[in-house]
């Protein structure tokens, strides 16, 4: 009998050792991923340092959509092809106005546009930027997409050149 208890004693003895070690490697990986959710927390996003000081008029006149207005003139001049924009190649020819603008989440803007001989339609265009992160700057633009939505405005060429004589910032490109 004393040998069957000291047997038992022995195994719990083990088993919390067993427990102890455990909670000493676990507090240690809780540890270690703090210091990783800290590390990220305080390490700024590609699009913290695209968009550093941005103010409104920033955001209605940038590289992202000069980059857009180059992609265009390229395509309407036959230096690259696009089949989405194939069936809109008239429409598109002329100015478009920034109808919305924002970082993106995949980096960069998507910026939203409608053309001013194409009022009612609207197309999303995604530009990124390359970031290096150590200067904290933007070293270049890409165009990656564009697509007509499906939602349809209600707007008119009129309605679109009194929105440019009335906001601030806002232009065709």
């Amino acid at each position: 009998m004393k040998t069957a208890i000291t047997f038992i004693a022995i195994l719990f003895a083990l088993l919390a050792y067993g427990m102890k070690q455990d909670k000493a490697k676990q507090d240690s990986i809780i540890d270690t991923a703090m210091q990783v959710e800290d590390t990220i927390g305080t390490r700024k996003t590609l699009n913290d340092i695209r968009f550093n000081g941005w103010e409104r008029s920033d955001w209605l006149d940038n590289e992202y959509i000069r980059t857009l207005r180059k992609y265009l003139d390229d395509y309407n001049n036959g230096k690259i092809s696009n089949s989405n924009l194939d069936p809109y190649k008239e429409q598109i020819k002329g100015q478009f106005v920034v109808y919305d603008i924002n970082s993106y989440l995949l980096g960069g803007v998507l910026i939203r546009i409608t053309f001013l001989d194409m009022p009612d339609r609207v197309f999303s265009c995604w530009i990124y930027s390359n970031v290096d992160e150590k200067k904290e700057t933007v070293e270049s633009y890409k165009f990656r997409s564009i697509s007509i939505e499906e939602e349809k405005t209600d707007m008119i060429k009129e309605d679109i050149l009194q929105a440019i004589k009335e906001m601030d910032g806002l232009k065709l490109w």
